[in-house]
């Protein structure tokens, strides 16, 4: 007989050998197990015929491990240069054994073996074309699914969601320091459920334990949404319950809570260091979503997840712990797998041996027009709709079709010059970043004509900014280092095209009468003499047609406001601006509102500043408000000077960008990292530390900052020194020009270094 459900999730019995996935039928969801599927990897080997070596002997010998069900010849293509498929060998291994196995080949034979990281799972998932939240065929006979088949559409865009039951954690502790501690006991705890706030609070800390327990098991949910789950929330309560001798399970199999102590590791980011504790906390049966931690969930529901793992094929509480780089890796996996490309264990695409002169000439990003600081009236801003995927896909950007060669054995014909660069793009064959990229593209376009349609407009703004996101970082993952199909030279290739797509864009702009007041990589302002809704269109339909991507308008500002720089007051930082735009919305980027390490108290100050400059409908009106606002500044220093600010409101947060014991110079990042590994917690480089200023002036340094962890009822905040952080906040908001005397911090307050 067969069923329908729809699959939410797959884990491993490691015990049975066996998947168990979880259906959802009738409203409910069962775990079944399938055995129907064993994990591959690929070994290639090289024949010697003098050696008495043939396949077969191979095959057998390989088919000796314990782990390895079967072994078989195949053809594949090894790398994504290949023009012709190579024998390799297949080795079906048990569930959850492969990359044991793989290590033992490895040091055997010593070969490369190929897809020993791709997960059982996620292997199963690509294989047989089925994915997490999508509908599903299967007979069963018991609790063992015998046959499985996806009747649901990857690509499509208006696909149906099964009803998931969600609920919300919160625990609240019991503790009369600022920050909580593993030894306060629970107060409450609060699960929040449909549009219920159900409090938890029993006569003891067991009792109160135990009822959660219940709660969870009649409520059933399928997914477990919270703040920090991973590193603080479960591992707190995991601590409290062993106290109190409660065994608590929130899987469906009713395996009991653990906290799974994965290795931290630090790495550089987008020019930053990022620390990953490793830590996670899953569930069997259950999704556990950690907010914290998920560039993919949004509070009001989990669509974005979804559409997530429709692409990667991966698991949901997998797909909302990785990096966006992780899902783009994923999706070119899966292309890679249908192209029969072997995915390899490590990077094999060096970049290309370059002269000096080379280097300077290629490896200059994007392109950037410099800004003069000041008030800009009446400016339209306009950008290109995911520029840099859509080249990759339009250029067929890959790194197999980069072509350094001086002599093309297909004259040419099939050849694509880089702008200003040496080298070519074949078009010869589909690159597989470019295929990769093409369904993304395609369905965030859908996505975003349906939340123009007004139709269940907030469900596809969560699914559209998923592939926002994948579309934002593809672009880097393209050069970065460790991208199994990455490219240096490809990544040149993209902002080659890209600043040649600016510059022309710059020449239609003056052509109709137009003035750039500014330029960022695919983002533009301009300014004229008709800015009026016709016009601007003309000259996006313009652009579009001349660069074979899509301009559009993103809004008229009533004025916009580009600060001076710090150090230079005549020159304007190149990602800092805000503006108010004619229906009256503020946009803000790169000042402290929109700063990660602003403290809460700092970025109110600033927003009350820029809702009173707001009013202003013109420049000369936002002149005449700068000593409203200089007021409202005042007026936040005044209460710290009051003490009437919570501590928690001046908390400062910083990234350290490098081991606590590497730090020479006594910043207050190395500071507080030193205060933490004195109390034994430990700090490693990407992480962020918190911390309030106390006595920012201290000729002792220790005593200058107080990290989150130390603070006491007795601790004083350091009141100058976050007047000068609201002072700065002022500053930041008005170019050089119109900053009277009255307004500024003196130059000493200029040149310190508060973040």
């Amino acid at each position: 007989m067969k069923h329908q459900g729809w699959l939410i999730d797959a884990t491993i019995n490691h015990e049975n050998r066996a998947f168990i996935l979880w259906i959802k039928e009738c409203g409910k969801t069962i775990g079944y197990e399938y055995r129907n599927f064993q994990p591959s990897i690929f070994i290639q080997i090289s024949i010697d015929q003098t050696s008495g070596w043939t396949w077969k002997k191979y095959i057998r010998s390989i088919e000796e491990h314990p782990e390895i069900v079967r072994a078989e010849l195949d053809n594949k293509y090894t790398t994504i240069y290949d023009d012709e498929k190579s024998p390799v060998i297949k080795v079906y291994t048990t569930i959850g054994s492969q990359q044991e196995v793989a290590r033992d080949l490895e040091r055997r034979l010593h070969t490369i073996v190929y897809h020993a990281d791709i997960s059982p799972i996620q292997q199963f998932f690509i294989e047989r074309e089925i994915f997490p939240f999508g509908k599903v065929e299967f007979e069963k006979e018991k609790n063992t699914i015998e046959r499985i088949k996806t009747i649901d559409d990857r690509e499509s865009v208006e696909y149906d969601l099964p009803e998931l039951v969600e609920v919300g954690i919160e625990v609240m502790i019991d503790t009369h320091s600022f920050f909580p501690q593993d030894r306060d006991p629970i107060h409450h705890i609060v699960i929040f459920y449909q549009d219920k706030k159900i409090k938890v609070r029993g006569l003891t800390e067991r009792d109160t334990l135990l009822s959660f327990q219940k709660y969870i098991d009649e409520i059933d949910p399928d997914i477990i949404v919270t703040q920090g789950g991973d590193n603080q929330l479960f591992r707190y309560l995991f601590l409290r319950a062993k106290l109190q001798g409660v065994e608590l399970s929130l899987s469906r199999d009713h395996t009991p809570l653990s906290v799974k102590q994965g290795s931290p590791s630090s790495y550089w980011q987008y020019n930053q260091i990022v620390f990953r504790s490793g830590n996670e906390v899953t569930f069997r049966g259950r999704i556990h979503i950690d907010n914290s931690g998920s560039p993919y969930y949004s509070p009001s529901g989990i669509e974005g997840v979804i559409e997530g793992c429709r692409l990667a094929f991966a698991p949901p509480q997998r797909v909302s712990r990785m990096t966006i780089g992780a899902v783009n890796a994923a999706v070119q996996f899966y292309n890679a797998y249908k192209m029969d490309i072997l995915i390899p264990p490590v990077k094999k695409n060096p970049e290309y041996l370059k002269s000096v002169g080379e280097i300077a000439n290629i490896d200059r990003g994007g392109l950037i027009f410099q800004p003069c600081p000041d008030i800009y009236e009446n400016v339209v801003e306009c950008d290109f709709s995911s520029m840099y995927p859509t080249l990759m896909v339009t250029r067929n950007i890959s790194p197999e079709t980069i072509c350094m060669r001086d002599d093309c054995p297909y004259n040419y014909q099939y050849c694509t010059d880089v702008p200003e660069l040496q080298f070519r793009i074949c078009r010869r064959k589909r690159g597989l970043v470019a295929k990769s990229l093409e369904l993304v593209l395609e369905k965030r376009d859908a996505f975003k004509k349906l939340i123009e349609s007004g139709q269940d407009a907030p469900k596809y703004k969560k699914m559209q900014n998923t592939l926002k996101g994948i579309l934002v970082s593809c672009f880097g993952y393209l050069g970065f280092r460790n991208a199994r199909f990455g490219r240096v030279e490809a990544h040149t290739a993209v902002t080659a095209f890209a600043r040649e797509i600016l510059i022309r864009t710059q020449e239609i702009a003056e052509e109709m009468g137009l003035v750039l007041v500014h330029g960022i990589v695919d983002s533009i302002w301009i300014q004229g003499a008709d800015i009026s809704h016709e016009h601007i269109q003309e000259f996006c339909k313009r652009v579009s047609d001349s660069v074979d991507i899509t301009m559009s308008m993103k809004g008229v500002y009533r004025w916009l406001v580009i600060p001076s720089s710090r150090m230079h007051p005549s020159i304007a930082p190149l990602n800092r601006y805000y503006g108010v735009f004619i229906n009256g919305g503020i946009k803000t980027r790169g000042i402290e509102t929109r700063r990660r390490d602003t403290c809460l108290y700092v970025g109110d100050c600033q927003r009350s500043m820029i809702n009173i400059l707001a009013r202003g409908r013109n420049k000369r009106e936002f002149l005449d408000l700068i000593p409203e606002a200089y007021q409202a500044c005042q007026q936040y220093i005044e209460r710290l000077h009051a003490g009437n600010v919570d501590m928690r409101d001046l908390v400062l947060h910083s990234r350290l960008t490098r081991e606590p014991d590497q730090y020479r110079a006594n910043s207050r990042s190395a500071i507080v990292a030193a205060q933490l590994v004195k109390i034994k917690r430990e700090v490693h480089a990407g992480q962020k530390v918190r911390y309030v200023m106390v006595e920012a002036d201290s000729e002792s340094a220790i005593k200058r900052v107080c990290a989150v962890e130390l603070l006491k009822e007795t601790t004083r905040y350091d009141v100058d020194a976050y007047a000068q952080l609201c002072i700065r906040a002022f500053e930041n908001l008005i170019p050089a020009q119109y900053l009277h005397e009255e307004y500024t911090s003196s130059q000493e307050t200029r040149l310190l270094d508060f973040y």
